[in-house]
C-alpha cells in the first residue's frame, strides 16, 4: 500500500512540474489547455494508456521509454499488478524524478506574473 502511494504521489509531483513548465509559458487561459494538449495527447497514444506501447516500432521505443507517462504507467502497474518492490522499479521511477525536478526548475525559472 505504502508503495502505491509513493508511486502516485511521485507521478503527481511530476505531472504537477510539467502542468507549471506549461503554465508558465501560456499568456492566457485558452491556451494552456492547447498547450496541454500538445504535451500530453502524444504521451496518452504512445505510453501505454490505452494499448500496449511494445506495438509501436523499434525505432520509437526508447523515446517512449523516457515518457514520464510510460514511466509512471510501468511503476504503478508492477507495483499494483505483479506486488513489486519500488526498489525493483527504480528506473522507472528514476526516469519520473528527473522530470519531476527538471520540469519543476524550468517552470520557476520560466514563470512570470503578468
Amino acid at each position: 500500500m505504502a508503495a502505491v502511494f509513493a508511486v502516485g504521489a511521485l507521478g503527481a509531483l511530476c505531472f504537477g512540474g510539467l502542468g507549471l513548465l506549461v503554465g508558465s509559458r501560456a499568456r492566457r487561459m485558452e491556451t494552456v489547455t492547447g498547450l496541454m494538449n500538445v504535451v500530453m495527447m502524444p504521451m496518452f497514444v504512445l505510453s501505454g494508456v490505452f494499448f500496449s506501447a511494445d506495438r509501436f516500432p523499434q525505432v520509437l521505443q526508447p523515446l517512449i521509454r523516457v515518457l514520464p507517462l510510460t514511466a509512471l504507467n510501468d511503476a504503478m502497474r508492477a507495483v499494483v499488478l505483479e506486488g513489486a518492490h519500488l526498489r525493483a522499479e527504480a528506473a522507472p521511477l528514476a526516469i519520473l524524478a528527473l522530470w519531476t525536478v527538471l520540469s519543476f526548475l524550468a517552470g520557476l525559472r520560466l514563470f512570470r506574473w503578468s
